[in-house]
């Protein structure tokens, strides 16, 4: 190993370092600013009154982030000695940490946050439709990423087994396509999380996103894809222990009884709780105890087609199949996590987010504990108003601890997956074929940070306009899913032709975008049928398109994966 490559190893390592010395920084800065100006004062964060000064939410996450980079540092610092471990993780890791990163890598703001927000807008059975909707993509992705170890063992994306399966144009359709989902998804992460923290605590919007993502860059920069399913590992454990403190205090606290007479009141006098919500879904707050509460089912279509895109045609889910020691462990880790992911949000958004429907909160309202108010900003601030209002500052303490450890370490891996996506599947195919190993890291690295300042751009951004959140999630499934069937169909079906995919990814996207164009964009009934459309249209064309005019591929041409001189060559047909 040359000099110059091990020097420039050490100067990363120390970038790391700086950068979360900077946010030690930063934390000291303005938490001296709130202590002097009495704890309730940081120049920038949002209206309303706020439970916990700003320090405490800066202290939180630098303490976090040094943890991270810490144990990273000290643990897998000898995972990035080469460019191959850094984007695959090794291919070595065991079953524990793979289903641990499954499970904390599905764990994000939307988790804890939306199907609390669920079961305050749709009643019980919201929990219950996020929980399915969401879980379904992880066994299904255990199958699939099975299935690609199998045929293309030596692959690093799904991108790159497109390229031989398919060809160049559908290569790069998917390699942006798989972009532009994690990079949506940290968005969400990012702006998810921070509306939490700006909820609790009077701290600047601005400064929580950047910080958060300052320390996906800080770990991840060390140890790559392993870094972010080792922070994975530890945040699942702290996320089971903050929930179920939430969880058992609540029901200890004031019980299922009372939040069914909570929910029996709502259904009798009808209180307006979302003032600048739609009649539609004043109805469907108003109807919280109906198993066929009809903006519930609504959302459970959503929330299927929208999760099968954040899912399949996400990097960072297919990185934890591909680090994993071998494909029956692939299959084992993704269907155990399934079982063990799908009580969190039901459990979480069944005490909390009914809670709050149950008390009738009032978005807009002020809300006091033993003497200290909060404000309830938005509707999908409805979980950490509820921690609060259940259990006071241990439930607020708790619920941060939650959801900042699943931002980070869910944020982490979306970031790692688009850096994947830029340095093996565009540059490494298309721009320096040759690349050596000093020059793929040094990318990789450049890439982890460049993508974190658009992301950060792009969080301020729709704050800015006042892009809902709940938004971002409903609207996943009409940009994204138009590629799901076609993708699964080219892994599993030989037949598959390969214009099919292309045109039946570009034609269901732009079909179910126009319809939504069409209804003005709207978020009740327009959303759902936008979504329908996106997988009914590439359904049918690949599938007609293959039948027509099959292409019998060979997936034995596959066995030896993919290296650097062969990177460029286009599917073989037989």
């Amino acid at each position: 190993m040359s000099n110059s490559f091990l020097a420039m190893k050490k100067s990363f390592k120390k970038a790391a370092v700086a950068l979360m010395m900077c946010c030690i920084m930063i934390s000291s800065i303005f938490a001296s600013r709130s202590y002097a100006s009495g704890g309730m004062d940081l120049g920038g964060g949002e209206g309303g009154i706020k439970p916990l000064p700003g320090w405490s939410m800066l202290s939180i996450l630098c303490g976090l982030g040094i943890m991270f980079v810490v144990l990273v540092w000290f643990v897998g610092r000898t995972r990035q000695t080469s460019a191959e471990d850094f984007l695959t993780g090794g291919r070595d890791i065991g079953h524990g940490m793979i289903n641990a990163s499954v499970i904390a890598t599905w764990i994000w703001a939307a988790t804890l946050m939306m199907s609390s927000w669920t079961a305050y807008s749709y009643g019980f059975i919201g929990p219950w439709w996020y929980g399915l909707g969401a879980v379904l993509p992880l066994p299904i992705v255990g199958f699939l990423g099975k299935r690609l170890r199998e045929v293309m063992p030596n692959v690093r994306s799904y991108p790159e087994f497109l390229k031989s399966r398919l060809d160049t144009k559908n290569h790069i359709l998917l390699t942006m396509i798989s972009i532009l989902v994690s990079a949506a998804v940290a968005i969400m992460i990012v702006t998810g999380a921070s509306v939490m923290a700006v909820a609790f605590a009077d701290v600047p919007f601005w400064l929580v996103a950047a910080l958060f993502l300052i320390i996906f860059v800080s770990y991840t920069s060390i140890a790559g894809l392993w870094a972010s399913v080792f922070a994975d590992t530890l945040m699942t454990l702290l996320m089971y222990a903050s929930m179920a403190v939430i969880i058992f205090g609540a029901i200890f606290l004031v019980g299922p009884g009372a939040i069914y007479d909570g929910l029996a009141e709502v259904v009798k006098t009808k209180p307006m709780l979302q003032p600048n919500a739609g009649a539609v879904m004043q109805a469907n707050q108003h109807d919280p105890l109906n198993w066929l509460n009809i903006g519930g089912i609504g959302f459970l279509i959503v929330n299927i087609i929208g999760n099968l895109g954040a899912v399949i045609c996400n990097q960072t889910y297919w990185a934890r199949t591909i680090a994993a020691k071998d494909a029956k462990t692939v299959t084992k880790s993704f269907l155990s996590a399934a079982f063990c992911w799908a009580p969190i949000p039901i459990a979480v958004a069944s005490t909390l987010g009914l809670y709050g429907l149950s008390k009738m909160l009032v978005v807009g309202q002020t809300y006091d504990y033993n003497g200290i108010q909060m404000m309830f900003a938005e509707a999908e601030a409805i979980a950490p108003l509820s921690a609060f209002l259940i259990m006071g500052f241990a439930g607020l303490a708790f619920f941060i601890l939650a959801v900042v450890g699943a931002s980070i370490s869910t944020g982490a891996g979306e970031i790692m997956s688009v850096t994947t996506c830029v340095v093996n599947d565009l540059y490494g195919a298309y721009i320096n074929k040759n690349a050596s190993e000093k020059q793929v890291l040094f990318q990789s690295r450049l890439w982890l940070s460049l993508t974190a300042i658009i992301t950060y751009a792009l969080v301020m951004h729709l704050r800015a306009i006042h892009f809902p959140f709940a938004g971002m999630y409903q609207a996943m499934g009409i940009s994204f899913s138009s590629a799901v069937i076609p993708l699964v169909l080219a892994l599993l079906w030989s037949k598959t032709n390969r214009n099919g995919v292309f045109w039946a990814i570009i034609g269901g996207a732009f079909a179910g975008l126009s319809y939504w164009w069409s209804v003005g964009f709207d978020m009740s009934w327009g959303v759902v049928w936008s979504n329908i459309i996106v997988m009914c249209v590439s359904l049918v064309t690949v599938t007609v398109w293959s039948l027509v005019k099959p292409e019998n591929f060979d997936y034995s041409s596959l066995s030896g994966g993919l290296d650097e001189s062969d990177i460029g060559n286009e599917a073989k047909i037989i």
